[in-house]
């Protein structure tokens, strides 16, 4: 099912159930907090982005449903398509020790092991565009999915007799981090704590029109703006990308990628300054058709945003998390940068594209500690009584 607004993705009867017979992929960078704090985020980013394209690479672009998360990923795959997208987890796992020296922990869950425990898997789309759509999940299958992967490895590990085989043609970090249009840009996640999915649903709704009260319209709090949006050529920031195509690869193919990667930067700011036409596109469209295109704000059994505001709006907002979250109805997590990360899927250059907004300097992996930790702090709570 697919819907054209986002406030859509947070009623029930938007989604429809994952069948028994697919599969749920989960992939997360181990010990993604200790990189975040040496300053690699960038390439903790690029590896969450790198399984979702070698997958859909894996499997000719089929209708896979996914969610980027920052330092990891989860996917949904039919089951003709499980062997070929494994392979592709499993080559990404290898190409994250020998190009990043980061451990990435894969796995996989049948949706029918979930449905058994009667654990439900929905998913729904969203139309961003002409060409993009985005997928969002409810019903706890995806956190349980990755639960599980993480207390019982082994259970559902990718067997041995698949190969490690990944293709991340597609994949670009090409663009410098985007400072907020506004005095500091803010990843957010909130988990809702209600008992059943109506009771989620709602207070969903709830938290996102007290959003829309403090920071105003998407657009007035989107974290990407055109004028503040720029290619690099720097060398810190196009290193991740280089890593994942040039590791195991001669010098000259290492020396032909450098060159590359900035003889089509600059180019393509050529082309976008000067409203470059090619074959009917006007390139001086592209960064609008970006803004469209990205995942600034996405559901997954969580909340996830990525805003552009003020401090003095952030702590309106974060009291209003602090009241609900001591109320007992909800988890969260915010992190504050600058900046926002930009990771791209180009899937046809100029008119088929999608992009992976975060916030630069730990954004989502960081909210995540501090909503894990409120968990993790609940439960001692519970064990104390």
């Amino acid at each position: 099912m697919t819907v054209d607004s986002f406030d859509k993705l947070l009623a029930l009867n938007a989604y429809q159930p994952i069948p028994d017979d697919w599969y749920v992929l989960v992939a997360d960078v181990i010990n993604s907090t200790s990189a975040i704090a040496n300053n690699r985020y960038q390439d903790v980013n690029t590896l969450g982005a790198s399984v979702i394209i070698a997958v859909l690479n894996a499997c000719n672009r089929l209708e896979i449903p996914y969610i980027f998360g920052g330092d990891g990923a989860s996917l949904c795959v039919p089951p003709d398509c499980l062997e070929p997208a494994l392979a592709a987890l499993k080559g990404t796992a290898a190409i994250s020790e020998s190009a990043y020296n980061l451990k990435l922990r894969t796995g996989f869950v049948p949706v029918a092991v979930l449905s058994a425990q009667g654990i439900p898997l929905l998913v729904s789309k969203l139309r961003l565009s002409d060409t993009a759509v985005q997928a969002s999940f409810t019903g706890g299958g995806l956190q349980i999915a990755e639960y599980w992967l993480k207390q019982e490895t082994e259970r559902y590990s990718i067997p041995d007799y698949i190969p490690a085989e990944a293709d991340f043609s597609g994949l670009q970090c090409r663009w410098d981090r985007i400072p907020s249009p506004k005095s500091e840009t803010v990843a957010i996640l909130i988990e809702a704590r209600c008992e059943t999915l109506e009771q989620q649903s709602q207070m969903y709704q709830n938290v996102l029109l007290k959003i829309a009260e403090i920071y105003g319209t998407q657009q007035e709090h989107h974290p990407l703006q055109a004028d503040k949006m720029r290619m690099t050529l720097s060398q810190d920031k196009l290193r991740a990308e280089q890593r994942l195509f040039s590791t195991g690869k001669s010098v000259f193919y290492k020396l032909y990628y450098f060159i590359k990667m900035r003889v089509i930067a600059m180019v393509g700011s050529f082309m976008m300054q000067h409203n470059v036409n090619i074959s009917g596109f006007n390139w001086g469209q592209y960064k609008m058709d970006m803004i469209a295109n990205s995942d600034h704000r996405k559901f997954d059994d969580m909340l996830r945003m990525v805003l552009a505001g003020t401090p003095e709006q952030r702590e309106q907002l974060e009291a209003y998390f602090e009241s609900e979250h001591k109320a007992g109805r909800l988890y969260y997590g915010v992190s504050v940068s600058e900046a926002a990360l930009l990771t791209c899927l180009i899937f046809q250059t100029g008119t088929e594209h999608f992009h992976f907004v975060d916030g630069a300097d730990g954004g989502y992996a960081l909210a995540a500690t501090q909503l894990k930790r409120q968990k993790y702090e609940q439960s001692l709570q519970k064990n104390s009584v």
